[in-house]
Parts: C-alpha cells; structure tokens; sequence
C-alpha cells in the first residue's frame, strides 16, 4: 500500500511480515525518487527515452549516494512495458515487482568482492550469452564494488564487457573507480555521483520521518545530515537509531546521546580556553565530556572541523558559499575568529591532527586530549617553532598597545603597584606630542603631504597637565641630526622589537629637507621598505624619539637609496657598530616574567 506521492504507508508490523530497516523500505524506484543525482537521472532517463542506452556504464562515487539504487531503477526502465514518456518505470507491472522483489531472472546482481577469480567471470560470460527471460526483454548486470575484482578477471571480462549481445546491458558500480583497470573504464560511460548536501538531505530525512511517524526537530535533522556527511543510506540508519533511543522522537540530545557528539557550546568553550590561556578550563572541560560518555575522538575530528571554520572566517568573505553549515555556526565561527588570531589557529589545528594520529595508534584517549590541550592553552610548555611565534606574537602586540596607551606622569613604583597581573610593570614616561609620520616612498607624495598642517591629538581626560609641545625645527641639518642618530637607534631598540627593530637597522640618514628627515634603505631591500613604509609604528616612534633628541618636531620619511635624492656625503653615515646601547625604561625581567608567564625562581650559579 503506498500513498499518493509515493511514499509508503507506515508500517504495520506482524508476526508473518519480517522487519525491514527503512533505508530499505525507502530505496527508490524511480529515477524522480533518487535524491541529489539529478545530473545522472536526468541523462539515464533521456537515453531510455530515445533508446539511445549504453551496453555498459561505470556508476562511481561515495558510499550510500544511490549506484546500486539507480542501476535497479535504470534495469525497471529498459523492461518496463508501460514506462512513461519521461523514461520512468511503471513499477506495478510483472517486471517491475519482480525486479523490486529481487526475483526477476533478467537482473543478476553480483558482488565483485566474492566474485572476483577468472572462474566467476567465465560464468557469467555464459549466462551473457542466455536469452533475457521474457520476449523483447533485457538483461542487466550489475557489478557491485567492481574494483576488487582481481586483474585477471579484469582482463577475462574485458572482450564482453566492449561487445556484449544486444539484449544485455552491464553496470559497475564502485566507490575507489581509480583503481579499476584503464581498459575497463575506456568502455564504459561513467556517471561520478555526488555526496548529497546537507539542505536536500535535511528533506528527505523529513519526510520519511512524517511517514513513519516521529517526532522530529529540524536542528536533529540537520545534525543526522551532517554526520551522515552526505550519505543518504548512513542518513536513514542514523534516523532510525536515534528514533529507537528516544521513543519515536528524534532530538538534538538524542543524537548527541546515539552517537556521542558534544554538543556546540563545548567548541566554544574550547576556543575561549585557547584564547584566555585557561588551562584549568581545558582540562575540566575534558573530564565533563568523558563524564557524559562523548567519545573523545570523535571530539578532536569535530574540533579540527570547528576550527577550520574559524580560519576559513579569516580568509573567506563569501564564507555561506565556501562553508556547507547553517547560518547560526557560521556567525559562531565568525565571532571566533575576531578573538582567535590566524596563527593560534593554525597552530591548535595542527596540534589537534596529531593528537588525532596518536589516538588512531591507540594511545590513552584522555590523557593524549588532556597533554594537546595544555600545550594549546599554555604556549609556554612547548619549545616548538609555533609555540615560540606565538608568544612572540604576544610580546609584540603588548608593546604595540602600550605604544599606543597615553604615557601618565605618574611616579614608576606607584604605576607598578597597579599594574594588573600577568601584565608587564613599565615605568611611567611624561606625555609627549605625537609628531607627524609620514610613510610615502615617493618624493612627491611626501612634498604634498608635508604642505598638509599638522593634526593635533587630544588629550586624554585623566591627564591633568597639558603635554609638552615641542616647536617644529625648520633649520634642522643632515650633520645635526647624524650627531645623534646612535643615541636615536638605541632608544628606540626597546619599543620597536626585534622584528622592527631588524629591518631599521638597514636604514641610515639620507638627507633632510627642512624638518623632514629622509632615511634611506639599500636599494636591494625592497621587502624591508615594503614593511616599514606599510607600519605606521615604526615613523612614529622614530619620530618621537628623535623629536625628543633633537628638542623639536620632525618628520620621518622612509625611501629607497635608488630614489632621487640630495648629493649626500657617504663619510657622513656612522658605522653601525658604534652604535650605542640605551639606557631601557623597562625591566627586562618584569618584561619577560609578565608577557610569556614566567617566573623567577633561582639564578644559576
């Protein structure tokens, strides 16, 4: 008994009909019933139409996708006596039952896996050459999980598999297609079937739960679909799993229960762990999964998949096209990704991925999770190049946000005493005026923008003095400002960082044009200019300090040494040997032990 739109009518069970598992019961049996294989169906039908059928077809693609389904369906139309103009088999007729039953003598199925000697194929090759069963029909093999056969049974099913009588039809069927015999492939018309996405999974699973009777949340469904990972067979076992569990009633729990998933808030707490350092909660975290029975395992793969959905925020504008998910995971994603760098994500997954391998070699699951996860909120107990970049990263953001913080002119013990911990304890420097920047390599640029008047920033509201405005140097000479540019390097050494730090030390005084002071970089330091010219960091505080040497306001302009500039003596530059080592304003254990989370314990001897 079916209903109008196809669909059986739920199931009636009695002692003399045995149980069938519904991805069973639901298997299609006419090309408009195979789910997200349109580009197949829509050809396969267009050629039992015209009669224009291939004597042999290669059906490839992912496991539970609809191959052997199609090849049945596909085997009804060629035999069906009263198929539509579509192509579409009747599926009431003598053939169709038949064929649907598995009792029909001219559709022989065959599992290359048992089937695969020289033997088996001899043996087919003479039930090719039978008469189909009824008058004008056809004969369909289908080849199930062709690419075991072996290569001599390959090579013996070759000349019938390219002329076969007119009356037989063979299709294989395989998920590894790569691994079927070249010959093999070159005679057959191949149809690749596709993992079916997530959206058209979520309705079919719909609607064979209201034919069967449950009571289903949409989320559920979406998170039977993922799982499924577009497989429509896997899709309907887990259906009926979860339905079993939760008496006739198919929840997010109960999926979460059935295949033991965490649910979503236990990635996000894992993101929040990496990104507060929380070690404690990390491991807390560990012990309530296991508490409740999630396989861990599975919990590393979906926190890989979580926190490649975090990177893919990084990179990816159009991240709904790039990401199969709903849209409430891809704001969760997005929101993560504007605390979680690109680097500390990188590394978590990387991490992660070899967590996973070792659990796969059948290491302690709890205690492989735990060691990963102190290693990801600790970056301080690793000594690899990604751990070290990490904290590297860390130290020069802190000193860019202290770069940017007003400077109070406070006493150094009373800003130590409230210094918040874990932060670095610096000592307190009067406010000074931010002198003007500029950051264009071309000289033209530089000439327009130094004609612009210079902009003033505002005070902030806690400081009770005014700053001290220096007065712009007009007469400033090259001779002047070489005096004391070893001093300038040395006390901007703290400040800009090693990595800043590196690439000024390639630069040295050029020329000056009225207070704008020209330094230059070798021609063959293009990566260098590219770096500062793009750092509005670096102008600045070159310029502060400098501004502070000097006792007036200057400009700092970065260009190349190929680029037009003033006649300059070369005798003029100092050596960078002779450059002098500053005196620091920061203490460099405070520095240390506040950034990387040190501590002090004993000096060696």
């Amino acid at each position: 008994m079916t209903r109008p739109n196809g669909c059986p009518a739920p199931r009636l069970l009695s002692h003399a009909v045995e149980y069938q598992a519904i991805y069973r019961t639901y298997r299609p049996q006419r090309f408009s019933e195979i789910v997200g294989q349109d580009h197949v169906t829509g050809t396969l039908s267009r050629e039992v139409t015209e009669g224009r059928v291939a004597h042999s077809y290669l059906f490839a693609g992912p496991r539970g996708t609809g191959k052997t389904s199609t090849a049945r369906v596909l085997a009804k139309a060629l035999n069906c006596p009263d198929r539509s103009s579509e192509g579409e088999p009747c599926g009431v007729c003598e053939s169709c039952v038949a064929i649907a039953d598995g009792s029909s003598l001219d559709v022989i199925e065959l599992d290359a896996a048992s089937h695969n000697s020289v033997e088996d194929i001899r043996e087919m090759r003479v039930s090719v050459s039978t008469v189909a069963w009824g008058g004008g029909a056809k004969r369909v093999f289908i080849l199930d999980e062709a690419h075991m056969l072996s290569k001599a049974a390959g090579n013996a099913l070759l000349k019938t598999l390219e002329e076969p009588p007119e009356h037989v039809h063979f299709v294989l069927a395989t998920t590894e297609p790569y691994k079927l015999l070249d010959t093999i492939r070159s005679r057959t018309q191949r149809f690749d079937f596709r993992q079916v996405p997530v959206e058209i999974l979520v309705k079919e699973l719909r609607r064979i739960s209201d034919a069967e009777g449950y009571v289903s949340d949409d989320l559920a469904l979406t998170t039977v679909a993922r799982r499924a990972a577009g497989s429509v067979r896997d899709a309907l076992s887990l259906l009926e799993q979860v339905a079993a569990l939760g008496e006739q009633r198919v929840t997010v729990d109960g999926v979460n229960r059935a295949l033991g998933l965490a649910d979503a808030e236990a990635f996000s707490r894992l993101a929040n762990t990496i990104i507060e350092r929380d070690a404690k909660g990390a491991l807390e975290l560990v012990a309530e999964l296991s508490s409740q029975g999630v396989d861990l395992r599975r919990f590393v793969a979906e926190s890989i998949s979580s926190l490649r959905g975090v990177f893919l925020a990084h990179y990816a504008p159009n991240l709904a096209e790039v990401a199969d998910e709903p849209e409430s995971t891809l704001e969760t994603w997005r929101a993560m990704a504007k605390v979680l760098s690109p680097a500390e994500v990188l590394r978590a997954v990387d991490q992660l991925g070899e967590a996973l391998v070792r659990l796969r070699e059948g290491r302690e699951e709890r205690l492989m999770i735990e060691l990963t996860l102190l290693r990801l909120t600790r970056p301080e107990t690793g000594f690899d190049a990604q751990s070290i970049g990490v904290r590297l990263d860390k130290v020069e953001q802190t000193l860019r946000r202290m770069a940017r913080e007003p400077r109070s002119v406070e006493a150094p013990a009373k800003t130590a005493d409230t210094a918040h911990p874990g932060e670095p304890k610096l000592k307190a420097a009067e406010k000074r005026e931010e002198p003007i920047v500029e950051e264009a390599a071309p000289e033209s640029s530089a000439k327009q923008r130094m004609s612009e008047p210079p902009a003033e920033d505002p005070a902030p509201d806690s400081a009770p003095d005014e700053p001290t405005v220096l007065p712009q140097l007009d007469s400033l000479t090259i001779q002047e400002f070489e005096a004391i540019w070893p001093a300038l390097v040395a006390s901007v050494r703290d400040e800009l960082g090693p990595r800043r730090l590196a690439m000024f030390r390639e630069a040295s005084p050029g020329h000056v044009e009225d207070s704008t002071v020209v330094l230059v970089i070798p021609e063959h330091l293009t990566f260098h200019l590219a770096q500062i010219s793009s750092d509005p960091t670096v102008g600045r505080i070159v310029a502060e300090r400098a501004s502070e040497l000097l006792g007036g306001t200057v400009r700092i302009v970065f260009r190349s040494a190929a680029a037009p500039t003033e006649e300059t003596d070369e005798a003029r530059a100092p050596n960078k040997d002779e450059l002098e080592e500053g005196s620091s304003t920061t203490d460099p254990s405070a520095l240390v032990e506040g950034l990387l989370g040190g501590q002090v314990i004993d000096d060696l001897p």
